[in-house]
Parts: C-alpha cells; sequence; structure tokens
C-alpha cells in the first residue's frame, strides 16, 4: 500500500469517527427504537478498524493489530464519556464490548481481504482499489 493510499485511509478513519462522535451526540429519544445496540457498535467500529489498521505500514502484524485495537478501545472508551453530555444517554462497558467486538472483526476482515491473489485466486482488482486494499 502506498502512502497516497495510507493517507486516504487515515481520512476515511477519521470521518469514520466523526461519524461516530456525531452520533453519540444525540439525545436518546431521537435514536430509533427496536435495534439491538450491538448492532450499530459493531458496524461503526467494524468500519473504524477496517481503514484506520490500513494507515500502517505492516497492517498484518500481530504487534500492529494489538496496537490497533489498543486505540480503537481508548476511542471507544471516550466515545462512551462523550455520550455522557447527551440527553438520556449513560456510559456502557457493554457499548466498549460491542465496540471491540466490531474492531476485531474488522482487522480480521482486512486481514482476509487483503491477501493477495495467487493462483486458483479470482482477480479481484475492482472492489479491492474500492477498499483501499489494493497493493
Amino acid at each position: 500500500m502506498d502512502n497516497r493510499q495510507r493517507v486516504i485511509a487515515g481520512i476515511v478513519s477519521l470521518l469514520i469517527y466523526a461519524g461516530i462522535l456525531a452520533l453519540s451526540s444525540l439525545p436518546a429519544s431521537s435514536l430509533p427504537s427496536g435495534i439491538p445496540d450491538f448492532i450499530p457498535h459493531s458496524i461503526e467500529y467494524f468500519l473504524l478498524a477496517f481503514f484506520f489498521i490500513q494507515i500502517f505500514a505492516s497492517p498484518r502484524r500481530l504487534k500492529t493489530m494489538a496496537a490497533v485495537l489498543l486505540v480503537v478501545a481508548l476511542l471507544a472508551f471516550l466515545d462512551e464519556r462523550h455520550q455522557l453530555s447527551s440527553p438520556g444517554r449513560v456510559f456502557s462497558w457493554s457499548d466498549i464490548g460491542f465496540d471491540l467486538l466490531g474492531a476485531m472483526a474488522g482487522m480480521i476482515a482486512y486481514a482476509l481481504l487483503s491477501r493477495r491473489s495467487g493462483p486458483g485466486r479470482p482477480k479481484t482488482d475492482g472492489w479491492r482499489r474500492l477498499f483501499l486494499l489494493q497493493r
């Protein structure tokens, strides 16, 4: 992955986290009801981790994945603290757990999807470029 793609991945990550903070700013009364809490948390942090890990030079190394998970855990904690300023919202450790499960799934998805194509593997250049996976 070249530096341009890494910068784009960083910008996408910042935009995703800004979206997460914007959603955290909404009062509880304006949130849709009937959607289990783990769904939005998992999706948001899946996307955040999927793009955030692409900032690093060796995204598939275990040390990189551990560092990304640590940073995402901090961001999830800050998101929950930020929610306290919104009417009717509360701090929830289970939400942080859902965030981290989503982040781990995002990193695993990245690791699986970023494998280089080889003999017997289909050529998938179009979607790889879409998700910044092109090398």
